[in-house]
């Protein structure tokens, strides 16, 4: 995703790879000619300017329990320490459990102790933050204070209206390349033992998953094969796993549609009831064991995240070193009645940071985020250090020694989180870190390519359409996630309830619970909420403007 980028580009999937802890990464300014100088220096010169003790300010910061040993702690390392040198401001970092960042985040809201900059990926957290009045509106301080960060945003207007919420600015966005991020493999040795095409329909692929389970694909004389998962079956149908919704346009109208999720149950329950899944495949919430299974060859379609990055890269790995014979493929999502559909891929805009109420100097956080989306200091964040970390290679940065980036760069990507990768173009693709000379790199780069052609496409949508700048309100929000939980149960009893539950009894009970608990409160609210904020809705048609060329 890109509107602008400089030849020597970074995409997202290398932040992964740098910074194997960030969802995405990098920034620099569009016209930039050259990569990966050694921005420790240049940068420095910034903070050279700063007279007098440097304002002091607070700033949230992850902890994934992810430092290695060695270099520290999330809040006190050598990239802590490297910003407080060459930063205009002094930061005390406040460490952030990741996996349960919003319930820290109320705790210290609560007690007066939040930070003054808060980085936070779930957007409708800060959304909440913005109608409680705990965050600022930002287009007064940006005007007044900004010089980096006004500039990028007027280049780039589509970050200016994703960053609104009730018509003000609330949120630093980001752009990052639009890339595919979940994706399915298929065993393609196994299709041409079995002598069947590449499925290319919702029913092509359930009797594909059938074949695999039952006709001994592996050759081994056993019925110990499984054809697939659960993985993505809801991208099949335009359909959101997340919310199990499907809230799409019709006739310019916000409207919720069931027949998606009495299809993707339905095929669930045709999945499950031909033994093609793991019968415990709802205990397996992290995929460990589908990952086991795929890895050890008992598996004939796997799904995961992180097809550009270190992840999905580290999978092929394993899965290769077991199964050297193993020949596999991307698989585009299959065509249902619905059409043909992307799964998630990796948003072009994000916004993920926003300033507390309660922060008592305002300019300098601005300060401190023109100088986290500059040029050189990002690229030094993800690259490090010329000479050190990287030697330039037809124009992009290439690791010196894997091993030493590993140790010193690969968790430091929570820094970057205003990042804008898109800016830097193909330096940044996780590719740049392979080496096409290496038989296994060579595959996954092919894999890659893949992906992009198979999901990347404005003639495969997302599961979403807009994104509006509201959010629920607290009393609706209770009523879905309540409502949420019925529902899920629903579709879990159906699908592996054989003959005793049907999939129209579900659905059924399942649109009577939604009824019940007010459910058409939060379809009116949506509804309303797209009517009300059309010049500022975010179309993600729009996003194929960034693809990654």
């Amino acid at each position: 995703m890109k509107k602008q980028h400089s030849k020597k580009a970074v995409s997202v999937t290398l932040a992964l790879l740098l910074s194997s802890t960030a969802v995405l990464a990098a920034c620099s300014t569009p016209d930039s000619k050259q990569a990966a100088p050694n921005a420790g220096a240049d940068s420095g010169k910034e903070a050279a300017q700063v007279k007098g003790p440097k304002p002091k300010i607070t700033v949230s910061v992850y902890d994934r329990n992810n430092v290695p040993e060695g270099e520290g702690t999330i809040t006190n390392n050598r990239w802590t320490k490297w910003i407080n040198e060459k930063a205009p401001v002094q930061v005390e970092f406040i460490p952030i459990p990741r996996t349960s960042s919003t319930e820290k985040f109320n705790v210290m809201f609560a007690s007066g102790e939040a930070p003054d900059l808060i980085m936070e990926f779930t957007n409708s957290y800060t959304k909440d933050l913005a109608s409680k009045g705990q965050i600022i509106p930002l287009d007064e301080p940006i005007e007044k204070y900004s010089t980096t960060y006004k500039k990028f945003l007027k280049e780039n207007p589509v970050i200016q209206k994703s960053t609104l919420y009730n018509g003000k600015t609330y949120f630093f966005g980001r752009l990052l390349p639009f890339t595919p991020n979940h994706y399915l493999m298929i065993r393609k040795d196994w299709l041409d033992k079995l002598k069947l095409p590449v499925p290319k329909t919702t029913e092509e692929y359930l009797q594909t998953a059938k074949a695999f389970t039952e006709q001994d694909p592996d050759g081994n004389g056993k019925k110990d094969t499984l054809g697939t998962t659960f993985h993505d079956i809801e991208f099949f149908y335009q359909f959101d796993p997340a919310t199990l919704s499907a809230y799409l346009l019709q006739n310019d109208q916000y409207v919720r549609s069931w027949d998606r999720a009495k299809a993707v149950i339905d095929m669930k329950k045709k999945l499950y009831d031909a033994g093609t899944v793991d019968k415990d495949i709802f205990a397996d919430k992290t995929g460990a064991k589908a990952q086991q299974d795929w890895v050890n060859g008992k598996l004939g379609i796997y799904g995961s995240d992180n097809l550009e990055g270190i992840k999905g890269y580290g999978v092929y790995d394993t899965f290769k070193k077991n199964n050297p014979d193993g020949e596999v493929m991307i698989l585009p999502m299959p065509k249902s009645e619905f059409g043909q559909f992307a799964p998630a891929t990796s948003t072009p805009v994000q916004f993920n940071a926003a300033i507390n109420a309660t922060a008592k100097n305002v300019e300098a956080v601005i300060k401190y985020v023109d100088w986290l989306v500059s040029e050189e200091t990002q690229k030094t964040l993800m690259f490090g250090f010329e000479g050190e970390h990287y030697k330039m290679e037809n124009g992009c940065p290439k690791p010196i020694d894997a091993a030493k980036n590993k140790k010193e760069l690969s968790w430091n990507g929570d820094y970057q989180m205003l990042s804008n990768t898109a800016l830097f173009g193909k330096c940044a693709d996780f590719s740049n870190q392979l080496d096409p000379n290496k038989p296994l790199d060579q595959q996954y780069m092919k894999l890659m390519e893949q992906g992009r052609e198979a999901y990347v496409s404005p003639d495969r949508p997302l599961h979403f359409e807009v994104l509006i700048p509201q959010t629920l309100p607290d009393d609706l929000l209770v009523i879905n996630n309540t409502v949420k939980n019925t529902i899920t149960n629903i579709y879990t009893k159906a699908v592996v309830g054989g003959g005793s539950y049907t999939v129209d009894q579900a659905m059924k009970d399942a649109m009577d619970a939604w009824d019940k608990a007010g459910g058409k409160k939060i379809d009116s609210f949506f509804a309303q909420a797209y009517t009300d904020n059309k010049k500022d809705v975010v179309y993600t048609k729009d996003f194929y403007k960034y693809m990654q060329k």
